[in-house]
């Protein structure tokens, strides 16, 4: 039941997914569009052992030493830091580009032993110039003070016209499913908010007793039926059970309430799909069929008398019966002016049947 209710929900709300799918890829779109395209250029380096140590025994602690990886934190510091980077400004005209637009980070392999230097900005070839420059500084500084281990370019950095981002595909296919999943939470939330919402507007527009709509709800149906030339002719049949009110005041609740839907149901049968039953008053129901001719009420009367024709059950075991007495009046409208004389009659036939 749950699945066929979401299959439902995401089958009528097809429109409001798509939707949203669009509009989540628009709106990438547009942010790739205006957003600067940043390029990422990596120089990549070497540390390895002095080749000019006097020892084997040295060459053989130098590696070893390698792998506690402290030489890596340490030149990658070195690589990164304030000093090595404004010695490579001056290698670099800075005069037409934004450094603040620039980014620069060191990445460390711990299963090797290499050291990559990544530099990010607007434009590949000062990204990757910066990155070259960078690194002759860092290899010149590491390699005065450091003589066990020198480091050297393994590869220098190149210009790349590929930008890291904006990845205007990748954030399209990302947008696409927020979109998708944005679009199918909303008809889902929008569906199951409606399930209470009509009960709740359903408890107030249905009689709770009989299960007929209100008065109440009859007359707003009717204040926009009426206006509608294509529902005429409209015949209403009003049904006056005289003693209804004589026996209800007897009855248990769930008595009475057996009755009272059992009458309505019969009522229905006899009816068409479109066609209103209404609990005008304790004893009186409203019947309104759109579309019903003066000469088709004589018929609809005769089949609503006939409703009355079976006793109707009640109690614990359904073993108490009665017979209920009704009082059938019908009269057609073939305009908004008739309809309405047509339904203040109804009062007066009850106050007829009364008198």
């Amino acid at each position: 039941m749950f699945i066929q209710q979401l299959i439902k929900a995401i089958g009528g709300g097809w429109k409001w997914i798509v939707l949203c799918v669009l509009i989540a890829i628009v709106i990438s779109t547009a942010i790739s569009a205006t957003t600067t395209p940043i390029y990422r250029s990596q120089a990549t380096f070497i540390i390895a052992p002095n080749k000019n140590l006097p020892s084997s025994r040295d060459v053989v602690s130098a590696f070893s030493a390698l792998d506690t990886l402290k030489i890596f934190s340490t030149y990658a510091d070195i690589l990164s830091s304030e000093r090595v980077y404004t010695e490579a400004l001056k290698a670099v005209d800075t005069a037409s580009i934004d450094l603040s637009q620039y980014r620069r980070a060191t990445e460390m392999n711990p299963e090797s032993i290499i050291l990559a230097l990544n530099v990010d900005g607007p434009n590949p070839q000062i990204a990757a110039q910066l990155a070259n420059e960078i690194g002759k500084y860092g290899i010149y500084y590491i390699n005065s003070y450091f003589t066990v281990f020198e480091i050297d370019f393994l590869d220098q950095a190149v210009p790349t016209s590929q930008p890291i981002q904006p990845r205007t595909y990748r954030n399209l296919g990302i947008a696409a499913g927020i979109g998708l999943l944005t679009g199918l939470l909303i008809v889902i939330t929008r569906e199951f908010m409606q399930i209470p919402l009509n009960q709740f507007i359903q408890r107030f527009s249905l009689d709770a007793e009989s299960l007929a709509i209100t008065r109440r709800s009859l007359e707003k149906t009717l204040a926009i039926l009426k206006k509608d030339t294509k529902q005429y002719p409209v015949t209403v049949v009003s049904v006056v059970v005289t003693n209804l009110p004589e026996f209800f005041r007897v009855l248990p609740g769930f008595s009475r309430k057996k009755v009272a839907t059992e009458l309505v149901r019969r009522f229905k049968d006899q009816l068409k799909g479109n066609d209103l039953v209404a609990r005008w008053k304790d004893d009186t129901f409203a019947i309104v069929l759109p579309h019903t001719p003066q000469k088709g009420s004589n018929i609809v009367s005769q089949r609503i008398q006939d409703v009355f024709s079976a006793a109707f059950t009640y109690g614990v075991e359904d073993s108490e019966q009665i017979q209920l007495d009704p009082k059938v009046n019908a009269q057609t409208a073939d305009s908004e002016e008739g309809l309405e004389a047509v339904m203040s009659k109804i009062d007066v036939w009850d106050k007829e049947e009364h008198d």
